[in-house]
């Protein structure tokens, strides 16, 4: 028997079957998780949830429903979302759902998106990975079969870790080095990444900093903002990390509004060069 899990959370967005929630619910109590959140969901938690989820109503009945993914990922350190189809962007990083487990952890999250066209591109922008499920001739899953794959593999490596008998969902050496490698790296002891409400707020100020000086436009700033998010996710700076970027910013706005004379770096600039 498996350990109970306190984590991942669970974040399905737009679901659109109540039956899925259900099964979601039993998919994931089947391996321990019991954190379920539901973003803006297009069904309510009916009999056919219920029937469904089996023995897992407590599941349902602590369920989180909320209208906006950021209210569901506000406090969680990494979160990643789950996908088939694969970002064109060199620096997003895709992990099998045995990667992932690697390293998510109770302060984490994994989205799934609705039913018929799954997690946006707007919602896996604000992931730091993506998890795809491998599969062969056909890719789409059912929304609760994909949270069983993901629930399975945090069981069994939390299992493994606590070093349960017949426990072999070891990753890779080519998986194993993508997770140390990328946002999921591990950090210095005593180090705690900034929650993803701090982090969506700096990159909501740094899109503002980079139009009002015209470092890009509206049209280039999508694509200039996934690299600077993957830079800085990349990097899990803490919240302090957070709030010295934010003050640069605040200082770079207020300078670009300055006459040249009143920057305290252009003083003392200002005389005529000499000649030799």
């Amino acid at each position: 028997m498996l350990a109970r899990v306190n984590g991942p959370r669970i974040v399905l967005v737009s679901t659109k079957d109540s039956a899925n929630v259900g099964a979601a619910a039993r998919a994931m109590l089947n391996f321990g998780l019991r954190d379920l959140w539901l973003v803006a969901p297009r069904c309510r938690l009916d009999h056919r949830a219920y029937a469904l989820a089996s023995h897992a109503a407590e599941v349902l009945d602590a369920a989180t429903v909320v209208p906006t993914l950021a209210d569901a990922i506000a406090d969680r350190t990494t979160v990643l979302g789950t996908s088939a189809r694969v970002r064109a962007a060199d620096n997003f990083l895709e992990l099998t759902p045995r990667t992932a487990a690697q390293a998510l952890g109770p302060h984490d999250a994994v989205l799934f998106g609705p039913e018929d066209h799954g997690l946006s591109n707007d919602d896996l922008t604000r992931c730091q990975g993506q998890i795809v499920i491998p599969t062969q001739d056909f890719s789409s899953l059912n929304l609760a079969q994909a949270v069983l794959v993901v629930a399975y593999e945090v069981g069994m490596r939390r299992a493994e870790s606590e070093g349960a008998e017949g426990a072999t969902s070891a990753a890779t050496a080519e998986e194993q080095e993508a997770v140390t490698a990328g946002p999921l790296a591990g950090l210095p002891a005593g180090h705690e990444p900034a929650k993803r409400e701090q982090l969506e707020g700096f990159y909501a100020q740094l899109a503002r900093t980079l139009l009002h000086i015209g470092y890009t436009d509206e049209s280039r700033l999508p694509g200039i903002l996934r690299l600077y998010r993957g830079l800085i996710d990349r990097a899990r700076p803490s919240a302090h990390d957070l709030a010295a970027l934010r003050g640069m910013l605040r200082q770079t706005l207020w300078a670009a509004d300055q006459p040249p004379e009143n920057v305290p770096g252009n003083r003392g600039n200002s005389a005529e060069p000499q000649g030799e």
